[in-house]
């Protein structure tokens, strides 16, 4: 269906997705907490015309990949929990290690990235209704574009 739109339609799609989401993307750096500001940095949108699609957020991360791994522990949280930790001794031929337990304490996630946005997700539906409106108005009375 998507790919039956007329070319000014879709144009009018990915102009309105493309100030959406330069829109969410600062009220995201405005939620992110701020100690280096590499979160900031690291968070982006991204626009795919082909699909009409918005992405938003950490998406350069991979889980636990990445120097920004914990933005998304930070934005989802964790729970609490003991790990089994193993470190390898400092000496360079030996192939010792040693063992411990750790708590690691709960946190609660500060949703950063995966907040709802609700009131820039209703200006958004709204002007792709606007949008979409004008378009079937148009194939109503005969115009082609």
């Amino acid at each position: 269906m998507l790919k039956k739109l007329p070319g000014t339609v879709r144009g009018e799609i990915i102009v309105e997705l493309n100030v959406t989401g330069r829109q969410i993307a600062a009220v995201m750096a405005a939620r992110t907490p701020r100690k280096s500001g590499r979160l900031v940095a690291g968070e982006s949108y991204k626009v795919f015309p082909r699909t009409l699609r918005l992405q938003i957020g950490l998406l350069q991360t991979r889980r636990g990949a990445d120097p920004l791994f914990y933005g998304r522990i930070q934005d989802l949280g964790r729970k609490a929990q003991v790990v089994l930790v193993q470190r390898r001794l400092r000496r360079a031929s030996s192939k010792l290690t040693k063992r411990y337990r750790m708590k690691v304490r709960g946190s609660e996630g500060k949703r950063f990235v995966t907040g709802r946005f609700p009131e820039l997700r209703r200006t958004l539906n709204q002007n792709l209704r606007g949008i979409f409106g004008r378009a079937l108005a148009n194939a109503a009375g005969g115009g082609d574009e």
